[in-house]
């Protein structure tokens, strides 16, 4: 019996990756601050709660074999903002995992870790982190982080730095980067159901023919295998815009303060 427990089940990646693995798992706990919308797939349960409240989520933890980590700020905002939901956040999945027993996390990091890389760069695990914003600061927190409870209390971590999850691609920065919605649910199951992986940074983008990024590694490492290439929708992308600078596009402006998602 696999028992999963998704923070950000209900935002715009939750809703596709929980429909797309609906009736895989025996149990899943919708950990949320507000009711979801749509209907509950069999199996589902939801306990409505805040990030910040450590003693609830440890209570909702309780019996879990996967925490899916995906809630939180998902765009630039104020240090605060982000401090609150996605450092302080994260560290309370961590500290509730270890506290209820949880064996591993599977976290959504993000593409922009290392968004101040030149995008004429090609990327495996082992590239530096160069964040482009404060959210991007937080997404490499919560990698240091999980780095921290693997070495010390044992908790494994599948760490998916998430390109663009869209339906298709929408600009040339998002020709290297896209992960489709069909790629992006085997790449959660595959995070949730193989391994043993230890810490890993997985790279979450599809077969992208222009990809910005190696993770040959760390897809071995869970058997991901994407189907679906950016590539194929070319067709639908302005080729004439300027193609970025950096990996993290529009995010590394001095000025950006959140707007693209």
């Amino acid at each position: 019996m696999t028992t999963v427990l998704y923070t950000g089940g209900t935002g715009r990646m939750g809703r596709v990756i929980r429909d797309g693995l609906a009736g895989r798992y025996d149990r899943v706990i919708l950990f949320s601050r507000h009711a979801p919308e749509e209907p509950l797939h069999l199996g589902e349960e939801v306990v409505l709660g805040d990030l910040a409240d450590l003693d609830l989520l440890t209570d909702a933890a309780q019996g879990v074999d996967v925490i899916v980590h995906l809630g939180g700020v998902a765009d630039e905002s104020s240090y605060d903002d982000i401090r609150s939901s996605n450092i302080d956040g994260t560290q309370h999945v961590y500290e509730a995992a270890r506290r209820a027993g949880v064996g591993r996390v599977v976290y959504a990091s993000s593409n922009h870790v290392v968004g101040f890389h030149e995008a004429t760069t090609v990327l495996d695990e082992s590239a530096p982190l160069r964040p482009d914003t404060f959210y991007g600061v937080s997404k490499a927190f919560g990698e240091a982080l999980a780095s921290l409870y693997h070495e010390k209390w044992g908790i494994e971590s599948v760490l998916l730095r998430i390109g663009t999850f869209r339906p298709a691609p929408e600009d040339v920065r998002q020709l290297a980067l896209w992960l489709s919605w069909r790629d992006g649910i085997e790449l959660v199951r595959c995070a949730i159901e193989n391994g043993p992986v230890g810490c890993q940074i997985v790279y979450g983008c599809s077969a992208n023919s222009d990809s910005w990024w190696k993770g040959a590694a760390g897809w071995a490492a869970i058997g991901y295998v994407p189907q679906d290439d950016a590539a194929d929708h070319a067709d639908g992308v302005d080729s004439d815009a300027p193609a970025p600078r950096f990996h993290g596009g529009a995010f590394t402006a001095a000025d950006y303060e959140g707007g693209i998602w």
